[in-house]
């Protein structure tokens, strides 16, 4: 290699373009990879949303079925994958009313506690018959030890989700603990438990936008 070769010197205009595309490259990259990590909001509700005295922020979205679509949506900090607390709307885009979708819940339910111990739920139905509210325990376990207790409260309403036509919103407070901290959780838990029912009660629903062609 020669040292005296004009192409070498770190001044040169060919090094110094190279250079400029080289950093033009990075920062393409960079952007495309924050881009792909920004979830698509396909209901219109971006968050955050406000609950348990926490802003939520979107985190994850899918549509797993044309007729079924859900977001996510946590506390800064917090991962999908070992969240203590998370918001999920779900949307079903079909002409179910909200007491089939309930009943269909109480169904999993029921078949759930044959083989989950901590498993239980009761169902809330307003006044005038339009909404319901079902909370309800869940727990996962290993090597015959509890690894996670989720409590959980799904508020349930038929809504508009265009201009013609309607559908069933689930909107959902989870709540987790692991491993060693479980047992304080569901202690807690007995005390906790109405404020989070009169929360979901009291929240105002998001107002939910769909491209429906």
């Amino acid at each position: 290699m020669n040292p005296d070769n004009p192409v070498l010197r770190s001044n040169h205009p060919y090094l110094k373009t190279m250079k400029k595309n080289i950093f033009a490259v990075l920062i393409a990259l960079f952007t495309l990879s924050f881009v792909a990590d920004v979830p698509t909001d396909r209901i219109g509700v971006k968050g955050p949303l406000k609950f348990d005295k926490t802003d939520f922020n979107l985190a994850w979205t899918d549509k797993p079925r044309d007729t079924y679509f859900i977001q996510e949506y946590l506390p800064a900090g917090e991962k999908p994958e070992s969240f203590n607390r998370m918001l999920t709307i779900h949307i079903f885009d079909s002409d179910m009313s909200a007491n089939n979708a309930v009943s269909q819940k109480v169904k999993e339910l029921t078949e759930r506690k044959k083989t989950d111990i901590v498993c239980n739920y009761q169902v809330t139905e307003s006044p005038d018959g339009n909404e319901f509210i079902v909370d309800f325990l869940l727990s996962e376990s290993k090597n015959e030890e509890m690894t996670i207790v989720e409590f959980n409260v799904y508020r349930y309403k038929q809504v508009n989700i265009s201009e013609k036509k309607k559908g069933v919103l689930v909107y959902a407070f989870s709540k987790r603990s692991y491993g060693d901290n479980i047992t304080d959780f569901l202690k807690s838990l007995k005390e906790v438990r109405m404020n989070y029912l009169n929360e979901m009660v009291a929240v105002e629903l998001p107002k939910i936008i769909i491209d429906v062609k």
